[in-house]
């Protein structure tokens, strides 16, 4: 049997400090398959002084933890400049813990040296004491090794920053201190995109990201996107949103503006009034942001993107006219300048009238510049009207000249940042819409025009005056269903959707987005109540298409009956006889087709009850004002019992 070796506590204060430097000792050893430190065979200590020892040796496991965390990741790019930060302020909190260590070796060295035990010697019981703020912290850093193992940038701070919401001051003090050093890289990124548009980040830990292979004309859209995993947890999402727009408000002017004086001009104002708003005595010295002074960074940048996104705003409202190009598109792709949309109808019916692969797009585009030329739209800014163009849609068999001819508008960087190919798409649908409106319209005014003239011109033929006093009245129904629908798009849609997008823009714009998004929806508001997109929308579009058809095609019908009144009345004064049978076909397919509109009016109608919106009933007041088609309804339904 072994004997049992006694050791005395100057021999363990030896070993512990060879512990303290991840050194096994003469007596303590690192067990790696218990994870934990073991007395070697045969060693005698007493439980108490054994508590005190594997309680002091924990500060060596704690200590080669952190130092092997340090040495692996030091110069590893995967951890990138935040984890590194992070590996310099544990080092700096090393050397401090090797002061320590140099000053208890010293002591525990004179001791054996001189061989006596005085009340100034250390003993476990002191080392105990005397380590006690240096185990904490190694503590809080073995913790901080564990939590940021695979994480870098914004998320590795965020992981610090929620142990700093811990009750011991102690903790909190230290950790906040620690995340001063560790977040200083995520900062420094942090300035340089708000105050320069610098997108300084390697590694990819700051949360906005850049897609270097994007074009400059998609910048806004598409270059720069937020990675929400990287954004610290103490900036909220609204700041971020500011943070980010910043620097994209400042690449805008640079590279899609190319407007580098006006750049320089708000970099220096907003630098300046930042550092002002960041500065208790308001100097203009720029002040780094720090964290712990987030009230300070939240004020500059606040400063920051106020200054942007109105140097931006304004260079887009003047020297890119973004409020002319609205007024230009609302005058002419949404109908607004009523004289030239007129005049061109004129000039355009007899070509428009044509089989479509008959058409030229050359001699629309000179139709289109005479109309230009010859109404009040000739004083518009020869900018906007040069962008102004004619486009024909795919060819379809048995097309007219209708059914592929558009207005265009041809935008460029950087309003089409604003105007995007998908909110130009929405005002061509929107522009075929009205424009077929317009031509119905147009259509049934000529045939007023005609009939009113008819029942002058015929009065000799008794036989027709029930037939042209019907047409009249029909085309009365047809003209105030026409002009009550015309009422509702360009009044409370147009009108009230374009009055909702100039007050915000002049007045309640702050930004770039704010402008996208309050375009979007006055674009989306003319579509959804002008009956171009939604699934209940489509019903109604559907409805109104076959109306309109409708109507057009009993202009034929019309036709027909003013060209066999026309042949009567000749066959008359030349005593020739009448064609009673062609009459009959005519009177018979007149009836029909009025018989047709009603019913598709009845159609409307009733999808029309079934909205909740307070215009749409509106105008469902207007179309059956004096409840014809309501009484309709009933007496069709009467008839069917």
């Amino acid at each position: 049997m072994t004997e049992a070796v006694y050791v005395s506590e100057a021999d363990l204060l030896r070993d512990l400090i060879f512990l303290f430097q991840g050194i096994d000792g003469q007596y303590i050893r690192y067990d790696p398959q218990l994870n934990d430190h073991v007395f070697i065979p045969g060693i005698q200590v007493s439980p108490s002084i054994t508590n005190m020892v594997f309680k002091l040796a924990d500060i060596g496991w704690l200590y080669t933890k952190v130092r092997n965390f340090v040495n692996d990741n030091m110069d590893s790019p995967t951890i990138g400049l935040v984890g590194q930060s992070l590996c310099a302020a544990l080092q700096q909190e090393l050397t401090e813990y090797y002061k320590l260590i140099a000053i208890l070796e010293a002591q525990v060295e004179k001791q054996m040296i001189n061989n006596q035990v005085t009340s100034q010697s250390l003993t476990l019981k002191k080392l105990m004491i005397w380590t006690l703020d240096c185990n904490q912290k190694l503590r809080l850093m073995s913790v901080l090794v564990d939590v940021c193992q695979g994480q870098k940038g914004g998320a590795l701070i965020t992981a610090i920053h929620n142990y700093t919401k811990h009750g011991d001051p102690f903790i909190k003090d230290y950790l906040t201190k620690m995340l001063q050093i560790v977040s200083k890289p995520f900062y420094e990124m942090l300035e340089r995109w708000v105050y320069e548009g610098e997108l300084d980040d390697p590694y990819e830990e700051f949360f906005v990201a850049c897609d270097r292979t994007v074009p400059e004309e998609e910048l806004w859209q598409s270059k720069y996107t937020m990675r929400e995993d990287m954004l610290p947890a103490f900036l909220s999402k609204e700041l971020a949103h500011k943070i980010f727009s910043i620097g994209k408000s400042l690449n805008f002017i640079r590279y899609s503006c190319h407007e580098d004086n006006t750049l320089t001009e708000q970099q220096q104002q907003g630098t300046a009034a930042a550092a002002a708003a960041a500065t208790p005595n308001n100097t203009l010295d720029k002040q780094p942001f720090k964290y712990g002074e987030t009230e300070q960074v939240e004020k500059s940048i606040e400063v920051a993107y106020t200054v942007t996104s109105r140097a931006l705003l304004n260079l887009l409202k003047t020297k890119y006219k973004l409020m002319d190009h609205l007024k230009a598109l609302k005058r002419y792709l949404l109908l607004g300048q009523g004289d030239f949309i007129q005049y061109l109808m004129d000039i355009l019916w007899v070509n428009l009238s044509k089989p479509a692969n008959t058409l030229f797009r050359h001699n629309l585009t000179g139709i289109l510049e005479t109309a230009i030329r010859s109404c009040n739209a000739q004083y518009d800014d020869p900018q906007l009207l040069n962008r102004l163009d004619v486009r024909l849609m795919e060819i379809q068999k048995d097309d007219l000249g209708w059914d592929v001819f558009s207005l265009d508008y041809h935008v460029d960087a950087p309003i089409n940042t604003v105007f995007s190919p998908t909110a130009m798409h929405q005002y061509l649908e929107a522009f075929n819409f009205l424009w077929r409106l317009k031509r119905v319209e147009y259509t049934l005014a000529a045939a007023w025009r005609q009939w009113v003239k008819a029942s002058r011109e015929f009065t000799h033929l008794s036989e027709l005056q029930q037939d042209i006093q019907f047409a009249q009245l029909t085309i009365q129904r047809m003209i105030h269903f026409i002009y009550q629908l015309q009422h509702y798009v360009l009044f409370e849609v147009l009108e009230c959707s374009w009055d909702k997008l100039e007050t915000f823009i002049e007045h309640k714009s702050v930004d770039l987005d704010s402008i996208i998004d309050a375009h979007n929806n006055y674009l989306r508001e003319i579509t959804e109540k002008g009956f171009l997109t939604g699934p209940k929308q489509e019903a109604l579009a559907g409805k109104l298409g076959s109306i309109f058809e409708c109507i057009l095609q009993y202009n034929i019908v019309l036709e027909y009956l003013y060209k066999y009144a026309t042949q009567e009345s000749l066959r008359r004064s030349s005593r020739g006889l009448s064609d009673a049978e062609k009459m009959s076909k005519i009177r018979k397919r007149h009836e029909d087709m009025e018989d047709q509109f009603t019913m598709q009016v009845l159609g409307f109608l009733d999808v029309l009850k079934s909205y909740h919106d307070e215009d749409l009933r509106s105008l469902s007041t207007r179309l059956d004002y004096n409840d014809f088609y309501t009484k309709f309804n009933e007496s069709s339904q009467n008839v069917n019992l």
